[in-house]
């Protein structure tokens, strides 16, 4: 029996890295937090609240169906880097009257209610693409932009042997010969993670391309088929 090409070997030891690594990271996830004696202040938030004025409105439920949906905060290690965060999501997506918009995919989540408070429009992102938004048009009182201060109330685990391990595995696929195998498996696994609706596209372009050398009528009269059985 021929032996396997090193390029193979190192393919099949890339993919057992991988295994490996993913073994690790779920063991750091799993040892989870350890809840602090006395938080630590770090930084601020800029957020929206509701307000105790929502009771006196009729579409209440619809406005808290809606608020549940919006990215509420946003984190800064002073207030002027929440502020700047705050402005880049303006210019990302549009905030509108202080609160933020909504994609067609969050719209479609809410109820017929929540949708009547929503204004559809249409803005171009960074690649000049036309892509589709929603306002939210809820009361003024009901709601309002505050700064909070924040704090760190948990630590994270640590196992040194696990971190350690982590990180040698991460220098390995970079040595010479596993980081160009890593790059090829890293292609091969990236195509078999498309969707399905691309993997059918991609098996009939190729059967297509197949038939080039066929003629016409010989396809036409169904004495060749293109499908693999």
């Amino acid at each position: 029996m021929k032996p396997k090409h090193i390029k193979e070997k190192r393919e099949e030891e890339v993919r057992r890295i991988w295994k490996r690594r993913s073994e690790v990271w779920k063991e750091i996830r799993a040892l989870g937090y350890i809840e602090l004696i006395k938080p630590i202040r770090h930084g601020w938030f800029k957020e929206i609240v509701i307000t105790h004025k929502i009771e006196s409105y009729k579409n209440k439920a619809a406005i808290l169906e809606v608020y549940d949906k919006i990215e509420k905060f946003f984190w800064g290690r002073t207030k002027e880097a929440a502020q700047k965060k705050w402005l880049q999501q303006t210019s990302k997506h549009l905030i509108y009257k202080d609160f933020p918009t909504i994609s067609k995919r969050q719209f479609n989540k809410l109820s017929f209610k929540a949708q009547c408070l929503c204004t559809p429009f249409y803005y171009r992102d960074e690649c000049k693409k036309l892509k589709l938004r929603f306002y939210i048009r809820i009361p003024k009182g009901s709601y309002r932009v505050k700064y909070t201060r924040a704090y760190i109330t948990h630590s994270k685990r640590i196992d040194p042997i696990l971190e350690s391990e982590a990180a040698l595995l991460e220098q390995q696929l970079l040595k010479r010969g596993y980081y160009e195998a890593n790059q090829k498996v890293r292609r091969w696994s990236g195509y078999w993670n498309i969707s399905e609706k691309k993997k059918e596209k991609l098996i009939i372009e190729k059967g297509l391309k197949s038939l080039r050398k066929y003629a016409i009528e010989d396809i036409l009269n169904e004495n060749i088929s293109w499908e693999i059985n």
